[in-house]
This record gives C-alpha cells, sequence and structure tokens, in this order.
C-alpha cells in the first residue's frame, strides 16, 4: 500500500506506471485512493497497488485493520478464510470477489478501529 504526498503528482506519474505493465483503474469507487493493478500475460493478478495520500483516513483504516490483524492471529486466520470464501464464489470476477467479502472486512475495521482506540488512550 504505497503513501504518497499528493494524489495529483501521482496522476501525473500514470505513463510510468502504464510503462511497467500496470493497468490505472483511478479511485474505483473510493475518492482519495488510486488503484492499479499488475497481470501476466495469462491475465493473472500478480499485483495491485492501493494508493493513499499521507494523512488520509483510508490510509489510517487501512493501516488499524492490518495491526489488528498482526495482534490476533485467529482473526487473521478467519480473514483468509474470508477470502477463500469469496474468491470460490467468484474465481473469475476481481469485483464481484472484492463486494462479497466487504461485509466482513467492514465489520472487522470498525473493531480494528475501536481497538487502536483503546491502545492510544
Amino acid at each position: 500500500m504505497p503513501v504518497v504526498t499528493s494524489l495529483n503528482k501521482l496522476d501525473e506519474q500514470r505513463p510510468q506506471l502504464a510503462a511497467l505493465g500496470f493497468e490505472w483503474h483511478g479511485e474505483l469507487g473510493m475518492t482519495g485512493k488510486r488503484y492499479c493493478a499488475l497481470s501476466d500475460e495469462n491475465g493473472g493478478r500478480i499485483a495491485r497497488l492501493h494508493f493513499f495520500e499521507l494523512g488520509s483516513a483510508h490510509l489510517a483504516r487501512h493501516l488499524a485493520f492490518r495491526d489488528y490483524l498482526r495482534a490476533r492471529p485467529s482473526v487473521a486466520e478467519a480473514y483468509e478464510r474470508e477470502k477463500r470464501r469469496a474468491r470460490d464464489l467468484h474465481p473469475n470476477n476481481s469485483h464481484a470477489y472484492g463486494d462479497e467479502k466487504s461485509a466482513w472486512i467492514k465489520a472487522k475495521e470498525a473493531e480494528a478501529l475501536a481497538w487502536l482506540q483503546m491502545r492510544e488512550a
């Protein structure tokens, strides 16, 4: 999850990302994010980049989720199971896959943010 100082400056670098083989998807439904993906010659996903601007609330939320998973291995294992379940339901549709696991993630993100606030208090 790359962090940039300016999404506008990142937008100017779009040709350089394309030259590396990344397909640009822009905000992809989330204001304040830039998303691009790298696929192999068969269309298999190699890498996904979700760019956020330094200080973004989205960045804080994603980092809280990451740290929560690291601190709670059982939740990380449950997340893995949820991702596999969503993948099995939508093996060839990354958008449907994302939608499928979205409710689970939002619930855990709320837990993660509450957990972070308790840690910082």
